[in-house]
């Protein structure tokens, strides 16, 4: 299973890496534009904090031919391990063959359907990305969608990954990871939402709470230096 940071926040990204096992960071244009004014210099930022995680680009082109020139481009400057994201359009596909055919790692995104998921599988995708709110909104069931996905591919393209994208409570999470899903891309404030628990905290509260009483300030480590 691999958990993506879905943001282009560098500190906020500097924070996640520090504190939780991920797999890399995940961009795409609405991103960038939200936090950045210069999206080479924050991508190249975001490199250096991942360092050998995987970085995933996405080409702004909407013509095949500038988008395999816009990703060629973002394979030079970024590094590896990158993959370049793909829109699942027709021009999008066009560009997946070719990208794929010259060794470019590509994810295809914006993905909503089980067929535009397998047709960019054939056109040799790494990871499809089904937006599973986006799924939701348009009267889809997302869990379902994805799961055909998943049985589909495991039979089909079983190199393919399926990346989940777009969620707004963590049980989306948990459902489509149960559906087949082999990665997950997160905002940081979903990361830190993933490992709360109001009963593991009600847990850590009375382990205190029971050591304070018998033994104050006391760290257990302290009981060692006599022994």
């Amino acid at each position: 299973m691999k958990y993506f940071i879905d943001s282009a926040n560098v500190e906020k990204i500097r924070r996640i890496t520090e504190l939780f096992p991920c797999d890399g960071v995940t961009t795409n244009p609405t991103i960038l534009a939200r936090e950045s004014e210069d999206p080479a210099k924050t991508l190249l930022e975001i490199r250096k904090v991942i360092g050998d995680r995987l970085l995933f680009a996405q080409v702004t082109a909407e013509k095949g031919d500038l988008m395999i020139r816009q990703a060629l481009t973002l394979a030079e400057k970024l590094g590896q391990p990158l993959s370049i994201k793909i829109p699942a359009t027709v021009q999008g596909i066009y560009a997946m063959k070719e990208l794929s055919r010259r060794g470019v790692s590509v994810t295809a995104t914006a993905v909503y359907t089980v067929q535009q998921a397998m047709m960019c599988a054939k056109a040799g995708a790494d990871y499809i990305a089904p937006y599973v709110s986006h799924i939701d909104d348009s009267g889809i069931d997302s869990t379902e969608t994805v799961g055909t996905m998943a049985k589909l591919l495991t039979v089909h393209a079983p190199k393919t990954v399926i990346l989940a994208a777009s969620f707004r409570v963590t049980e989306q999470i948990n459902r489509v990871i149960a559906a087949g899903a082999g990665a997950v891309t997160v905002t940081p404030e979903t990361f830190e939402k993933l490992i709360s628990s109001d009963g593991t905290k009600r847990e850590t509260d009375s382990f205190a709470k029971n050591w304070n009483a018998k033994f104050g300030d006391s760290e257990i480590t302290d009981f060692f230096e006599n022994e």
